[in-house]
């Protein structure tokens, strides 16, 4: 049973491959789609669970996991799916450029901590970047092509990239230790405090 959220999220990660091959080479397809749909719902579905199966906390396996497979999510999403979008030249650079950021977020994460779960700290607003980008994917399918409303949509996606990595990036660069469960940079205090209680315990035992 505790296994269970480790196999949802470890399909998500699975998933990655075929969704990347068929946007590659069909585009907006309904398989893909259905694929990137399915994805999506275990990275919504397989935190909660952990949580239920572990007494209100998530493993350090499942963590690394989640990270893990988000990530590889982000990027099939910037390497296959943004260019079956059909950009304009300006908003599509302005994508790749977001996601760059995203991907420098994620080293200086890992880099100073060095762990792998750092490569996406789960904050409230990366949690919302994650539904951000699901739209967005969905509303290009629906509305198959550019046109006014997709482009008005995908700027306001390149700005939130933006904005909502930052504080990710300050929470990596503020916290004593690697935690990727910090729901906010006001909540970084805290969870800093809880990392040194965790060291002088695991201190005074030696």
């Amino acid at each position: 049973m505790k296994h269970i959220p480790n196999i949802i999220t470890l399909s998500r990660l699975l998933l990655c491959v075929p969704i990347a091959i068929i946007f590659a080479r069909h585009g907006f397809d309904i398989l893909g789609m259905i694929l990137f749909i399915i994805a999506c719902f275990t990275d919504m579905i397989d935190g909660t669970i952990a949580r239920l199966v572990n007494n209100g906390k998530g493993t350090e396996l499942g963590q690394t996991l989640d990270s893990i497979s988000d990530m590889a999510l982000v990027v099939v999403a910037a390497l296959f799916i943004v260019p079956a979008m059909e950009l304009s030249a300006v908003l599509f650079w302005l994508c790749m450029a977001g996601f760059a950021y995203k991907l420098i977020s994620s080293l200086v994460g890992y880099i100073k901590h060095k762990s792998v779960s750092m490569l996406i700290v789960h904050t409230y607003l990366m949690r919302s970047l994650g539904y951000i980008l699901f739209v967005w994917v969905v509303v290009h399918w629906i509305f198959n092509g550019p046109n006014a409303i997709t482009n008005a949509y995908t700027i306001f996606v390149i700005a939130s990239i933006f904005i909502l990595t930052t504080e990710e990036i300050l929470i990596s660069l503020l916290l004593k230790g690697p935690s990727s469960d910090v729901r906010t940079i006001f909540h970084v205090k805290r969870e800093n405090s809880r990392l040194a209680k965790e060291e002088n315990g695991i201190e005074t035992q030696k």
